[in-house]
């Protein structure tokens, strides 16, 4: 350390990502217990957050924290696994290129990967769904004998993804013959909690996930099958996972002093994201107005068009009061289907335009999602509705 330094801080020379990356191999090589790892499109936080929770009885789990799930992400949260957790779950996004996955698996080294499913993200930087899958799947590339792979048994991209000899293979899903089936889910307390019901062998377990969407079940059950696989009973499962509740920007109800229900769904967004969050409003009792403000899905390359499209398809089979439209991609897109111009549909710009008038189209009792990808600021839209005063 240099004279002139102050006490405490080490310079490092050279590349510091390099160094950063050694850091994370040298905590992974000090640590004895388990390490999770999972990908997927969509999904993955809030199925972190719920393995977390399934995993309680072995004792102390740490998981990513926040959003930390990229190359430098990965090795920051590798490098702060305290030694004495009994288990480590690690999330693996990818910015849109190959070897990215493979790189951060490399670091953390998962005794449990976890694919969840393969969906329309990063098309910016992929031209097909194999190449999607291609990329998931580097996540299963070095597993070794012994090690366990969790996948999900109902999407095809998944089950193609090739799994080395001596691994163990556990499904997920609705099938019959997973591992953990989800045999029920069902929206309940006007939709804003889903009744869940899973199979394991010769157990069974009914528990209420409080959040909105059905998609939840599916996350519960990604998170039993890793439970399971690691020797929790199912009923211990199913109590554990009774105790989560939606991550911040994932699914997120609050509720605003102006007494308006907002489904904060603001963190990202994707196709089957936007699909999930739409059914989610469908789903919910309410005494006023169904309301959708969507902000444009980024990365999508070629498919840009065309998913836009059908977002908006499926708001107006919805039938909500009000939609919502930020950003130029979702203007294209109503344009195309001559939505514009009608009176229950609203463009703007961005979300800055947005946040002085969005006042004007909300009101007590009404239930609003928000949603739009990271770049698009939704939560500024968020914000705004949760301050409005009479």
């Amino acid at each position: 350390m240099c004279d002139d330094w102050p006490a405490g801080f080490i310079k490092v020379e050279g590349d510091t990502m390099v160094a950063l990356e050694k850091l994370a191999r040298y905590a992974r090589d000090r640590f004895r217990g388990l390490v999770i790892g999972l990908t997927g499109s969509v999904g993955k936080t809030t199925t972190r957050t719920m393995i977390a929770h399934a995993l309680e009885s072995l004792g102390n789990v740490y998981q990513t924290p926040g959003n930390l799930n990229y190359i430098v992400g990965v090795a920051l949260t590798v490098s702060a696994i305290s030694l004495d957790v009994a288990a480590a779950v690690v999330e693996l996004g990818m910015s849109g290129q190959r070897g990215e996955i493979l790189k951060m698996a490399r670091m953390c080294r998962p005794r449990v990967r976890v694919v969840l499913n393969v969906g329309h993200c990063h098309m910016e930087h992929f031209r097909t769904l194999d190449d999607v899958a291609r990329a998931k799947g580097e996540l299963l590339t070095e597993a070794e004998p012994g090690d366990i792979c969790v996948l999900n048994a109902d999407d095809p991209f998944v089950m193609n993804m090739p799994v080395a000899d001596g691994v163990k293979k556990v499904l997920f899903g609705r099938r019959i013959g997973c591992d953990v089936r989800l045999v029920l889910a069902e929206c309940v307390d006007g939709g804003r909690a889903v009744r869940v019901v899973l199979e394991s062998k010769s157990e069974m377990v009914e528990f209420k996930l409080h959040g909105p969407g059905l998609h939840l079940a599916v996350n519960a059950c990604a998170a039993a099958a890793v439970a399971a696989s690691l020797g929790v009973p199912l009923p211990q499962i199913g109590k554990s996972l009774s105790k989560f509740r939606p991550v911040h920007m994932r699914s997120q109800m609050e509720v605003s002093q102006h007494g308006i229900t907002i489904i904060n769904d603001t963190y990202n967004a994707s196709l089957p994201s936007m699909i999930a969050a739409i059914n989610s409003l469908s789903s919910i009792d309410c005494c006023g107005r169904k309301i959708v403000i969507l902000g444009d899905m980024l990365e999508l390359g070629e498919e840009e068009g065309r998913t836009h499209e059908l977002v908006l398809k499926l708001c107006c089979d919805a039938c909500l009061s009000i939609i919502i439209l930020v950003g130029d991609r979702f203007l294209s897109g109503a344009t195309s289907l001559n939505l514009v111009g009608r009176s229950n549909i609203i463009c703007v710009p961005d979300s800055a335009f947005l946040v002085p008038k969005v006042s004007e189209f909300v009101a007590p009792g009404d239930v609003v999602l928000v949603k739009g990808s990271r770049g698009m600021k939704m939560e500024k839209v968020v914000d705004a509705i949760m301050v409005i005063e009479d």
